[in-house]
């Protein structure tokens, strides 16, 4: 079993508790101001945004202070700057991307990962794409990439894997 393979497994044990530190986290902020030019790239912009997304659930990290090292806020538009840059760049990556309009939820599946993005925002770029033939819903995996946010983070970004 592969390391990945025993990480993913941690997603469904109930008791595992993902580590996110503080440092884990200024890490992803920096790794969330690049734009993504190959899947490589995308990857490590998307562990880095479940890891966010997953602190951002934690009563620790969880703030409403202006200048709080994380906050809702600044995730959205990130995320749908990542959607942009997909959609204008599609060539580049070699990913499934789609849309489920009834959750207004978003999918990126990346080797074998599928990162969801729930109460995205359909802007007319969105929009554009929802209506094509590009997009093309599947069902959700189950594997809750949350729960092993820290693992992910360090083993696509520590040991500089993709």
């Amino acid at each position: 079993m592969s390391e990945l393979d025993r990480i993913i497994e941690l997603s469904y044990d109930d008791i595992h508790i993902t580590e996110i530190t503080i440092d884990k986290i200024v890490d992803a902020k920096v790794v969330l101001l690049t734009t993504p030019k190959n899947n490589k790239e995308l990857l490590k912009v998307l562990v880095a945004m479940n890891l966010i997304n997953a602190a951002l659930k934690r009563k620790e990290f969880r703030t409403e202070e202006k200048d709080a090292l994380i906050q809702y806020g600044m995730l959205k538009p990130r995320v749908s700057r990542l959607f942009k840059d997909i959609l204008d760049n599609r060539s580049k990556f070699d990913i499934d991307f789609y849309i489920k309009t009834k959750d207004n939820c978003a999918y990126i599946e990346i080797n074998g990962l599928q990162f969801s993005f729930h109460n995205i925002t359909i802007n007319k770029t969105l929009k554009v794409f929802v209506d094509s033939d590009l997009n093309n819903p599947k069902e959700w995996q189950g594997v809750r990439l949350q729960k092993i946010a820290g693992e992910l983070f360090d083993y696509y970004t520590i040991k500089d894997i993709a």
